[in-house]
């Protein structure tokens, strides 16, 4: 099961999201605050942390920094109250998504299934590279490419009716 960690300092915000995520079928962890993230990603990685930027103590900006530096193959997916989103320059680091508070139903879940695309990749890739961790870091830094058509599979003929 997908795991996915809820970051908001507001505890009803967490708790909608825990229900919507749940209902998905999703594995939720809950942290209020950027520093107990860290903590709980210590204890039970995510595959993508939705994190609000704006908290008090750290916000969602320095987490991103943070979880790439010790978990670079954990996508975000920031949220934000206010009705503006940050520069292109910020869509680094495994950020895959930004949304704007009040929520929609559909766009979270558009943006976990996109954050847990580009884990899946991050992790594929890590696995498979012999080069360098720049060259995975700068990799990382990619947004995912969601529209990129999928391989063709050859399935021997005795084995395509199985």
């Amino acid at each position: 099961m997908d795991r996915i960690l809820i970051v908001d300092d507001e505890a009803s915000v967490r708790e909608i999201l825990n229900r919507w995520l749940t209902a998905a079928g999703y594995e939720i962890g809950e942290a209020e605050s950027a520093e107990a993230a860290l903590d709980v990603m210590s204890r039970s990685r995510a595959g993508v942390v939705m994190c609000d930027i704006e908290m008090p103590g750290q916000g969602g900006l320095w987490m991103a920094e943070q979880l790439r530096e010790r978990y670079p193959t954990t996508a975000m997916v920031l949220a934000t109250g206010v009705d503006s989103i940050p520069p292109a320059t910020s869509f680094k680091s495994g950020i895959v998504e930004y949304l704007v508070k009040p929520f929609e139903r559909e766009r979270v879940l558009t943006a976990v299934k996109a954050g847990l695309a580009w884990h899946a990749a991050a992790v594929e890739r890590s696995l498979t590279s012999v080069e360098p961790r720049a060259s995975l870091e700068a990799w990382l830094d990619a947004p995912p490419d969601l529209d990129a058509p999928l391989p063709d599979i050859d399935v021997p003929p005795e084995k395509a009716g199985d």
